[in-house]
């Protein structure tokens, strides 16, 4: 298809956009479900962490803060990002540029951080007696500096070249979405390799890691009996396997709606719809979730919430009891 013919179809999503506008306020509501979960219990969470000084020097709970943070910065730009497109407020090219490239960043951020959890779990349960050597507080904080270096690196590459062939970046666009982008640069193939090629080699290095240290701690602790019948163990790995599974899924179905839409085997309308679907709610869905998840999987976290609870109790109760 050539460029004339690309931006006729274009057109024609952006009439299909208009029209289906009752779908695109549809998609809202899940996307809007999970922010609100996500901000009613993200912030606990952490304040929970950062306020007890023993889960701040642990590895573990420093990569769960990181990984919150990223879920909650992605979850409020992305929900941002769509009320502009839901109600037709045009933005400025660069400017939208700008907020999907600080929201790619914060997803790869946080697929590393998860991650660098299973990794560190592996760690923990291997050498035991040598976990705080190796992974003290300072070690960990570096490793959480290069997640976020690794994770801007290759959004970076991608965000200068099309900053750099754009001849109108203060023209008004009035829907923001990443095809949208690549659609208007001149570098539109090499893009669109570029994009689908680092996010394949994401996802195969994520997945080797993860995989590999879930078989390496099945191995080693199988003689154990904690994966008998329904223990705490099994249990902590289907909720984080259904969460890994939604955080992985979605870029391998927008990866897979690229390439057909490449090979003209789906509209770019259909294309569109993909795109938004994954992005309100199965992108969402872990964000939402995992706050609680590990709230209650990690009882350390559970008891300084508890006590932070019955803190603000008693400091309320405190002056009625010294007035009397």
């Amino acid at each position: 298809m050539g460029e004339d013919g690309r931006l006729r179809v274009l057109g024609q999503d952006f009439l299909f956009y208009k029209i289906n506008k009752v779908i695109v306020i549809k998609l809202m509501v899940p996307l809007i479900i999970c922010l609100f979960a996500s901000l009613l219990a993200t912030p606990v969470v952490l304040i929970a962490i950062f306020s007890n000084n023993s889960l701040r020097q642990e590895t573990r709970y420093l990569l769960l803060a990181n990984t919150l943070v990223n879920d909650l910065i992605y979850s409020v730009l992305n929900t941002f990002i769509d009320i502009l497109n839901a109600t037709g407020v045009g933005m400025p090219k660069v400017v939208c540029e700008t907020l999907l490239y600080v929201l790619t960043v914060a997803y790869c951020n946080g697929i590393l951080t998860v991650t660098a959890m299973v990794v560190d779990t592996y760690v923990a349960v291997s050498w035991p007696l040598h976990y705080h050597s190796l992974l003290p507080q300072s070690r960990a904080l570096k490793i959480i500096i290069c997640i976020w270096i690794i994770s801007a690196a290759s959004p970076s590459i991608i965000y200068i070249m099309t900053l750099g062939t754009q001849q109108n970046p203060l023209s008004m666009l009035s829907i923001c979405i990443l095809p949208l982008i690549f659609m208007f640069s001149f570098l539109r193939l090499p893009l669109l390799k570029i994009y689908y090629s680092l996010t394949v080699i994401y996802f195969i290095i994520c997945f080797v890691l993860i995989s590999s240290s879930y078989v390496m701690l099945y191995c080693k602790t199988k003689t154990s009996g904690i994966w008998t019948g329904n223990s705490r163990a099994r249990q902590t790995y289907l909720i984080h396997s259904m969460l890994l599974f939604f955080y992985f899924v979605p870029l391998l179905v927008l990866v897979a709606g690229g390439a057909l839409q490449e090979l003209d085997l789906i509209s770019y309308v259909t294309g569109l719809w993909i795109n938004m679907s994954m992005a309100n709610m199965l992108m969402m869905l872990p964000k939402a979730v995992s706050p609680y998840v590990y709230a209650l999987r990690y009882r350390e976290v559970t008891k300084t919430i508890q006590s932070l609870s019955l803190l603000r109790h008693i400091r309320r109760v405190n002056p009625t009891v010294s007035g009397v």
